[in-house]
């Protein structure tokens, strides 16, 4: 593992945050391959400005979203936005307006059944991660090229996928090795870390790199109505696995408690990491408390209760408990919810909260750090690069992390209006720039 220089920067300005910034210092206490980043938090506080929102109750058809489970920016500025109810892919332009729908509702070749992710690959093509049966790959006009075969027994990608400069895509796997061994019928193995996954458009995979598990925790299952429900038990605060990609290949990952980001090489070996002398939170008593009484007011307003573990729905089961061979009647309402309330009971804490929430990485390989804040709410996000330069740090209610970047700039987020109604929201960061070259100090 490399170091990664330590230095003073001075940037003479920062135009995707209209905002001067100012010198940074370095830790002296940096083991091998660390890059500290010991500043005091630097406020940062961009602005945007409004590009477009689409998303109606009553409208054409192709506005009127029922899930969307993705979204993703080409080089022109196009957005691709991806319904899972409708089973297809909304091609909306740079300035908002209906260009086209990509694919359909459907089992068949070219058409989407349970779509969970898509990623805009290098050569502006789009591929779409259908559940069980694999990647789908489509032009930009709509027209179906290929499919690779992934399924849950070879192994397949979950919703977040990140592409690579090869077009290869990476993703961590929908489900974790104990609980697919579960859904299988098989003795469950002692997981060893986090995989996460190459995916090639040839139906080939590989495990690109190992991330850090934490120990383990059990998985478990039961039945209401007809249905068979594997689930991992819930984890309160649960270590993050968040990863972007750098415009060389580079990846950056944070799967830790404290506040580590790796820096990977193309192969998915760790070659240093960046690190803020922030200390997680000790759990508590109190903290306990009032997390489990937070996820159970959710589920009382009739939500899920919050994420954190994993629950599928497998199979049929007859009144005598064998396999059924008809379709699923469905699981009771009633029954889910005491299932959620019992999962909450059971809930699983750390001795800490993870420093990081999650990361992601912008059209200029800036690396946006969101820490970590109690009761559900968003916590500041840091603004680094991959060589350890600080550019200061965003507060809670400021911009947040989108649901994807674009160019020059452009920030897409999923948000549901004040009927429920999800919509798809694009801004603008004010003066986005490429940053101009840091000067050492």
């Amino acid at each position: 593992m490399r170091k990664i220089p330590c230095r003073t920067y001075r940037t003479r300005h920062l135009a995707l945050l209209a905002l001067p910034i100012v010198a940074i210092g370095c830790g002296g206490d940096a083991g091998p391959g660390d890059a500290g980043l010991d500043s005091p938090d630097v406020s940062l506080a961009p602005s945007v400005e409004e590009v477009y929102t689409v998303g109606v109750m009553d409208g054409a058809a192709w506005e009127m979203f029922g899930s969307v489970m993705g979204v993703a920016f080409d080089e022109d500025g196009s957005l691709f936005i991806l319904d899972n109810d409708a089973g297809h892919i909304v091609v909306v332009g740079p300035g908002g307006e209906f260009e086209r729908t990509i694919s359909n509702k459907g089992e068949g070749p070219g058409e989407l059944n349970q779509p969970l992710g898509l990623a805009v690959l290098g050569d502006r093509r789009i591929a779409v991660n259908d559940m069980g049966r694999g990647i789908k790959v489509f032009n930009r006009d709509g027209e179906s090229l290929q499919e690779a075969g992934f399924t849950f027994e070879t192994g397949m990608p979950g919703a977040e996928m990140h592409a690579m400069p090869d077009h290869s895509l990476l993703s961590a796997g929908l489900a974790g090795r104990s609980l697919t061994a579960l859904m299988r019928g098989e003795e469950e193995e002692e997981p060893e870390g986090r995989p996460i996954g190459r995916f090639r458009l040839d139906g080939t995979q590989e495990e690109f790199h190992l991330a850090w598990a934490g120990p383990p925790v059990e998985d478990a299952e039961t039945q209401t109505g007809n249905m068979r429900i594997i689930m991992s038990r819930m984890e309160a605060f649960p270590l993050p696995l968040s990863f972007g990609v750098l415009r060389d290949g580079r990846v950056a990952l944070a799967d830790s408690v404290g506040y580590t980001v790796k820096i990977l090489d193309a192969s998915g070996q760790v070659t240093g990491t960046l690190e803020r002398p922030i200390s997680p939170v000790a759990v508590t008593d109190e903290i306990r408390d009032s997390e489990r009484e937070r996820r159970l007011a959710a589920v009382a307003e009739g939500g899920s209760g919050g994420g954190g573990g994993t629950v599928f729905m497998t199979r049929t089961i007859s009144v005598s408990g064998s396999t059924g061979s008809g379709r699923p009647s469905g699981p009771d309402p009633e029954a889910m919810r005491r299932m959620r309330e019992d999962r909450i009971a059971d809930m699983v804490f750390p001795d800490e909260v993870p420093v990081i929430s999650r990361l992601a990485v912008d059209r200029s390989d800036r690396i946006w750090v969101e820490r970590s804040a109690l009761r559900g709410e968003p916590g500041p996000t840091d603004i680094l690069t991959a060589d350890g330069q600080y550019f200061g740090t965003i507060a809670p209610d400021g911009v947040r992390i989108p649901a994807a970047f674009g160019p020059d700039g452009l920030l897409a987020y999923i948000e549901p209006d004040e009927l429920g109604i999800q919509r798809v929201r694009v801004v603008r960061l004010v003066g986005d720039q490429p940053l101009e070259a840091a000067e050492g100090g």
